[in-house]
């Protein structure tokens, strides 16, 4: 069976990738699947640890002294992933790691080059890159952009539209239509309860509160959201380019 590789990026910071990490890892704590960081900058799988285990989460770094890719590096997570016998596999990019995935593409290896690797290693690549609103927006769609064009019709890249970044449901709506006007298909993900419970849910985020402390609400937030990327994660891999 070939190997589901998942990569999350974004070049733009505080678009929330790591709010959609932590919640893929909530959904995944009793599957068998591993994460990679490949964040040199923030290291938030630490906070992952808590919810799959130390030994799901592989701490890695891509990068060389002069902050560029390592090419090899790069490719060689590949490698090693497909002598494993896990199945599924989460990869976090930080802001740095991901525009240098663009460069990669680039410069490097074509996206109909990385297919031919990918398929040799027998591999399925999904790129889901995160779009936040407010003032991220338009580097968060030029981001998207960039990439899918440079990756072509060969790898597949999914927009993750993050939700609760776009305030009240009339800018959630003005999203969806620009999205739309701008050719890009979305999946929606990530909407957090305003008021009480959701402060619950990033403290437990932040590690500085657990779910058993959750009050009511805040256990049904908790379970909405999680069945939010639980449906992401799935119409992502129903949206296969090939």
């Amino acid at each position: 069976m070939k190997k589901k590789v998942t990569f999350l990026a974004q070049s733009k910071g505080w678009v929330g990738k790591s709010f959609i990490t932590w919640f893929i890892a909530r959904s995944q704590k009793d599957a068998t699947s591993i994460f990679i960081d490949l964040d040199k900058s923030t290291r938030t799988s630490q906070r992952l640890k808590s919810l799959v285990g130390n030994d799901r989460i592989l701490e890695l770094s891509i990068m060389d002294g002069n902050l560029k890719m390592d090419r090899e590096a790069f490719l060689n997570i590949f490698a090693n992933i497909s002598k494993t016998e896990t199945e599924e596999w989460y990869v976090d990019l930080g802001a740095p790691e991901s525009d240098e995935l663009k460069s990669f593409f680039k410069n490097e290896v074509s996206g109909n080059e990385l297919k031919e690797i990918l398929d040799d290693f027998d591999i399925d690549l999904r790129i889901l890159v995160i779009i936040a609103g407010e003032d991220a927006f338009a580097a968060s769609v030029s981001y998207y952009k960039e990439l899918s064009e440079l990756a072509g019709d060969f790898i597949n890249i999914v927009a993750i539209k993050n939700e609760g970044t776009f305030g009240t449901i009339e800018n959630r709506e003005q999203g969806d239509q620009l999205l739309l006007d701008n050719g890009i298909s979305f999946i929606k993900a990530g909407v957090m309860p305003i008021g009480n419970s959701g402060n619950e849910i990033i403290n437990i985020i932040a590690g500085i509160n657990t779910e058993e402390n959750l009050s009511f609400a805040g256990k049904r937030s908790m379970k909405k959201v999680t069945e939010q990327i639980e449906l992401a994660l799935l119409w992502s891999h129903i949206t296969l380019k090939i």
